[in-house]
């Protein structure tokens, strides 16, 4: 862990500034551990703060805290269900203050509550293919999928999240029964049977153009299949693994030197930010700002990456709109 800075403060040189800080389970029955920050009384105005977590050897990674309210206490999400392990988090806050001066405070380690951090699946048919994603698996050992009794291993792909992705038969049944171990118990989180997929027919895409420009050919294991995320990450090269919800895209994407804006171009991912989980898909055509064509994936619960809704106004209803622009552009 960093060692602490110093912090000279003319009103008290010796007066400690720490704040108050506490880690909530609340939200995990949805993967989200909340960290909480209030100022310590008397402390100078914090102008930003930012909450740094390290789990064993792993690299540590950054959350940046914002406002919660005009008593001048800070928040963050952690979203757990496709990030961190079960192992206890040790942490630190960094903090600026409007004076110029910072400060970085340790905090004592942190167990997350495992038994309420339940696994979670998800599975999507795509054409023929079957994607299957398990994440906040941070208690789990092993997962497999058996297909007419045949075992394919789930790839790790995180601490939190487990992934695959198979054919289906063609000419016969397919069972499928997903398995999980854990602490040496078997478990089954899933199980279907699936009617054979010679072929799978989607209706046309509106589209003057014979080859699709922008393909979903693109892996996307970091992000839940079947998501908006997981559909843009298909199409574009240059997302990011980590970018979090679609709604924190564009502040994700800014971190890293990303340019956005408020212009729709082709190319850009389109970003809205509805205070919740937000969306996010990739612009495929511009008419003007008020007249766009989008492909997208979980447009109105629909898992498959296509071009949902025609030329649309993406100023209505979907909260704060920003662009992200590719590289370069």
């Amino acid at each position: 862990m960093l060692q602490s800075g110093s912090l000279a403060l003319p009103a008290n040189p010796n007066q400690d500034f720490k704040p108050r800080t506490q880690f909530s389970p609340a939200q995990l029955d949805q993967g989200l551990l909340l960290f909480q920050l209030k100022p310590a009384p008397a402390s100078p105005a914090i102008k930003q703060a930012r909450l740094q977590i390290r789990q064993d050897h792993q690299e540590p990674k950054t959350y940046p805290l914002s406002l919660e309210n005009t008593a001048g206490s800070f928040q963050t999400t952690i979203d757990l269900n496709q990030e961190l392990a079960g192992s206890p988090i040790q942490a630190q806050i960094e903090i600026s203050f409007d004076q110029g001066q910072s400060q970085v405070y340790p905090l004592a380690d942190y167990q997350i509550p495992l038994d309420k951090l339940k696994p979670q699946v998800q599975v999507q048919q795509e054409d023929r293919t079957l994607h299957v994603v398990i994440s906040r698996a941070q208690t789990l050992e092993q997962a497999q999928l058996l297909l007419n009794h045949q075992a394919y291993p789930l790839q790790q792909i995180s601490p939190a999240l487990y992934q695959l992705s198979l054919d289906l038969p063609t000419t016969e049944t397919a069972d499928i029964q997903l398995q999980a171990f854990q602490q040496g118990h078997e478990q089954i989180l899933y199980r279907k049977t699936f009617q054979p997929v010679p072929s799978f027919n989607q209706p046309p895409e509106t589209s003057t153009n014979t080859a699709d420009p922008f393909p979903a050919i693109y892996p996307a294991p970091t992000y839940p299949v079947g998501q908006c995320t997981w559909g843009v990450k298909r199409l574009v090269p240059w997302v990011g693994d980590w970018w979090g919800n679609g709604g924190q895209w564009a502040q994700s994407a800014q971190a890293l030197g990303f340019a956005t804006g408020s212009e729709p171009r082709v190319g850009a991912i389109a970003c809205w930010d509805d205070g919740s989980y937000g969306h996010v898909a990739l612009v495929t055509h511009v008419n003007s700002t008020q007249a766009i064509q989008v492909k997208e994936a979980n447009y109105n619960g629909q898992g498959s990456i296509r071009n949902y809704r025609g030329w649309f106004d993406p100023s209505r209803g979907w909260g704060q709109l920003t662009y992200i622009y590719p590289p370069g552009r």
